[in-house]
């Protein structure tokens, strides 16, 4: 009877977390969901919201980004003394829409748009891994890795070597790792123990070990961050694994970009960023952000994107893109959970007559995710939006082209999760010359594509939709 009793008084205790999921839930669907949770699932929906409810999360690093003026200056320094002062005449070139876009990502971003890149789309594994390590080689003072999946595979044991032999040689490694994506290698203390051997010290971020903080299994750090000297970074879709080869049968589509030029000062910014917020440790410094040399003509701006209080900046920058697209929207992504005003954006400019191409993976390495997001097609291809499966392997890469003038690649995913739940890191690039090189990844891509028919996908079994829209319920969690 008496404990009876305490499990009563232990099940109301509960109810304290409703003030906190009408304070902290805006959209009303979600505070309502948490709240009947908690109310009619005992101790088991009060559970739930503490591992998958918490959507923010404050970063120490954003604070200490904006509390250091000196540095800020420095980095906008570095900034002005590469652009020219043909900058605005660059601008009335653009197409008015993609001068909105510019203008809704400069207050969206810490970040402004970068003139003198020299930018490169890396499609294949294993040429990315190539120039990656060449860099590596090249290191005089330090190297910055921030990646969600790092695996303990002859790969990683590839990057291990060298960064090893770098750091021997004195150049400063500073290696940080998802605890969550990376978990293997959180496991693997011998490949960890020969990292500490040469004072190489690899730190997770959100470590699951903190009892007193479950929400961290749900706010993830999704970026792939490599950065050398300031001079040269890569960033993009690309994890660190086997597994992301094409071997064996194997085929992985991913696209990574290498980046030469002021915009890497922008990935270390991230990167001082994330640092701090695991480890205390303060890189913002200036021997992190020495002066670096024009590396293109490309004109760059870096998008972070996470629960850290940002103003959910890249799906902001999504719907803004699509929303002012007037000939052409070209998305590849393998994970396709769009929220609700991304989704009607990308009906309403097929219904406008602008060109709407999405790319998904016919097979995915996350199955429940694909079976969610076959419940969106139809809906979109009854706008007159048109979607093509990519038949090879296994797609991973995740870009977005917009009227032949604007690209944004990078990290996140067209979901929930990307928009809301986890760090990510996307890089937009403005004008036509790289947005028609990106344009022509995107077509070759096609080519090993098939298009869905509307007719066919609607004919699919009812068991299956029924399935399909099973996962969408939990389409937030996957």
């Amino acid at each position: 009877m008496l404990s009876y009793s305490i499990l009563k008084i232990l099940y109301f205790l509960t109810f304290l977390l409703i003030p906190i999921v009408i304070t902290r839930k805006k959209r009303p669907t979600a505070a309502l969901g948490w709240i009947m949770a908690i109310i009619f699932l005992p101790f088991l929906g009060s559970f739930l919201y503490l591992l998958f409810g918490t959507d923010r999360i404050k970063n120490k690093g954003k604070q200490k980004f904006i509390s250091n003026i000196g540095l800020r200056k420095k980095h906008y320094d570095i900034e002005a003394n590469l652009s020219s002062n043909e900058l605005p005449s660059y601008k009335q070139e653009l197409p008015l829409e993609i001068m909105d876009i510019l203008r809704v990502s400069g207050k969206l971003s810490p970040f402004n748009a970068i003139e003198n890149n020299g930018l490169e789309i890396l499609v294949d594994a294993e040429e990315a891994y190539q120039r990656m390590e060449k860099a590596i080689l090249n290191a005089r003072h330090h190297i910055n890795l921030d990646y969600y999946i790092f695996n303990p595979d002859k790969v990683g044991a590839r990057f291990r070597d060298l960064l090893v032999e770098k750091a021997r040689q004195g150049v400063k490694v500073n290696f940080l790792y998802d605890a969550v994506g990376s978990m293997s290698l959180g496991w693997s203390s011998k490949f960890l123990d020969s990292f500490r051997a040469s004072g190489i010290e690899p730190r997770e971020f959100l470590p699951l070990r903190t009892f007193f903080k479950p929400w961290n299994i749900n706010l993830r750090n999704h970026r792939k961050i490599l950065i050398v000297d300031n001079m040269i970074g890569f960033t993009g879709g690309l994890n660190v694994g086997e597994d992301f080869l094409n071997r064996r049968g194997k085929k992985w589509r991913d696209t990574h970009m290498m980046i030469e030029g002021p915009a890497v000062t922008q990935l270390q910014w991230v990167f001082c960023e994330d640092w701090y917020f695991a480890t205390g440790e303060d890189l913002f410094t200036p021997v992190y952000f020495t002066s670096t040399a024009s590396g293109g003509d490309y004109i760059a701006q870096v998008i972070p994107g996470g629960p850290d209080q940002r103003e959910e900046a890249i799906q902001r920058i999504f719907f803004t893109a699509i929303s002012e697209a007037k000939k052409s929207v070209y998305i590849t992504t393998p994970y396709f959970i769009p929220d609700r005003t991304v989704y009607i954006a990308l009906q309403t400019a097929a219904l406008r007559g602008v060109d709407v191409r999405l790319l998904f993976p016919f097979k995915s390495d996350h199955p429940f995710v694909l079976l969610a997001a076959h419940s969106y097609y139809e809906d979109l291809l009854k706008s007159g939006a048109r979607i093509f499966e990519y038949i090879p392997g296994i797609l991973h890469a995740k870009m977005l082209v917009a009227d032949s003038h604007f690209v944004v690649l990078g990290s996140a995913n067209v979901d929930i999760r990307s928009f809301s739940y986890s760090f990510e890191l996307n890089v937009q690039v403005y004008g036509y010359k790289f947005a028609k090189i990106a344009e022509d990844v995107f077509l070759a891509d096609l080519e090993n594509s098939r298009e869905l028919s509307r007719d066919e996908f609607l004919k699919r079994p009812g068991y299956i939709q029924f399935a399909e829209n099973v996962c969408r319920l939990f389409s937030a969690l996957l």
